[in-house]
């Protein structure tokens, strides 16, 4: 049975327009910023681990204060005046921190905050706006509407969209990205178009690199892939949404028409168990590698030693791994989920429809089928819009602009 979409109804904006702001910075004097990350640490698997590249380049413009969640962050990060943990702690003691930071934060001038997804602390900020007069912009970015197969939990997921709906209109400016993502979050939350800003997620070139070609073969030969396997590289949550279910389908069929394919999986989730078992059928003849959650920092070197990138997802927002492969010059085959036609750009041919299959192998037979030369260009153009869309520091400028 597949997926069905549950459609949110459009409703009427609450926010608050009319709220006081802080006076625009004077002559000389650099805005202030406080950036609430959900988790960190230093061998953070997550999309989170691109933040602190981020926050070095904003700190070029802006006096920033870090506040992160969740995980056991750096006590320093460059460009950032200071970092403050909130930690794993109960719901009580968690709130109580989240105020007295924003007292201290409000007391030493800092009044802009900036949250991704952070629910409970963008909450305590709209309700401390009377005492202290702060200026909320949240970031969103997931599509919500997919019901999973034998999903039975309605009374929970309609009380989990109602809060990020009043959430949603509450905050001075909703932020999200990329460009058809922010039609889609006014429809979906009932936000007026005005009050949705645009925001890119930023990739750091540098760091997602391909290797020279002989350190290339030197690390798949240390993985034990042969010079021809043609590499299939999948890295995100392991969940239904991102469409993991269909990866085992998608090997046995390029197998089946005679390409050395590997699938190489890398992350974490519900899902893990269902490709593990997958994995382990005689059928797949060690082919499908189930890696479970990598640090961000060493997934350059899995993304240069790759052939493909596939993302097979139903829903996306703006997905980080897109922009992870495309700077590493990997052939990307892709559904157009969320925002993910804007990433790869207008005209990248090997994009499907979210849901539908079989688009899906055959783009990934033709980027097997292509001569090397072709898909190292395919690859290098990719990387090139990466580096002039999408770079650290465009995208610092982008969020200073919306201070």
């Amino acid at each position: 049975m597949g997926p069905r979409i549950r459609r949110g109804s459009p409703g009427v904006g609450y926010g608050m327009s009319r709220a006081k702001t802080e006076p625009a910075p004077g002559p000389g004097s650099r805005p202030k910023l406080v950036y609430v990350i959900p988790h960190l640490s230093e061998d953070e698997t997550g999309h989170f681990a691109h933040i602190p590249a981020l926050l070095a380049e904003l700190g070029h413009r802006t006096d920033v204060i870090a506040v992160v969640e969740r995980g056991r962050p750096p006590a320093r990060l460059p460009g950032v005046r200071r970092v403050i943990p909130i930690g794993d702690r109960g719901l009580a003691r968690r709130l109580l921190r989240t105020l007295l930071i924003i007292q201290r934060c409000s007391a030493a001038g800092y009044r802009t905050y900036f949250l991704r997804y952070s629910r409970t602390f963008t909450a305590v900020l709209l309700l401390t706006y009377p005492l202290f007069g702060h200026r909320v912009l949240l970031w969103r970015s997931g599509m919500s509407d997919l019901v999973e197969p034998g999903e039975a939990r309605p009374v929970a997921r309609r009380l989990d969209e109602a809060v990020n709906r009043v959430l949603s209109r509450l905050v001075h400016r909703l932020v999200t990205g990329p460009e058809t993502m922010v039609g889609y979050m006014s429809r979906r939350w009932g936000v007026p178009r005005e009050r949705v800003a645009l925001l890119y997620n930023d990739i750091d070139a540098d760091r997602f690199a391909p290797l020279p070609p002989a350190e290339r073969e030197r690390a798949r030969a240390a993985r034990g892939w042969a010079p021809e396997d043609f590499v299939v590289l999948f890295v995100h949550r392991l969940a239904y949404r991102r469409g993991t279910r269909l990866l085992p389908g998608l090997f046995h069929g390029m197998a089946a028409a005679g390409v050395p394919v590997r699938f190489v999986v890398a992350g974490d989730g519900p899902d893990r168990a269902h490709l593990e078992r997958a994995a382990a059928d005689p059928a797949c003849a060690g082919r499908l590698h189930v890696l479970g959650p990598v640090p961000n920092r060493d997934l350059p070197a899995l993304y240069a030693c790759a052939d493909c990138f596939l993302m097979p997802s139903y829903e996306e927002g703006f997905p980080r791994v897109l922009l992870e492969a495309m700077a590493t010059a990997l052939p990307i085959v892709t559904t157009d989920a969320g925002g993910s036609a804007d990433v790869v750009g207008p005209g990248y041919p090997y994009v499907s429809r979210a849901g539908d299959t079989a688009p899906l192998l055959r783009h990934l037979l033709a980027v097997a089928a292509m001569p090397p030369g072709d898909r190292h260009e395919l690859g290098r153009r990719l990387r090139a819009r990466a580096r002039d869309e999408y770079s650290t520091r465009r995208v610092a400028a982008m969020l200073a602009g919306l201070l």
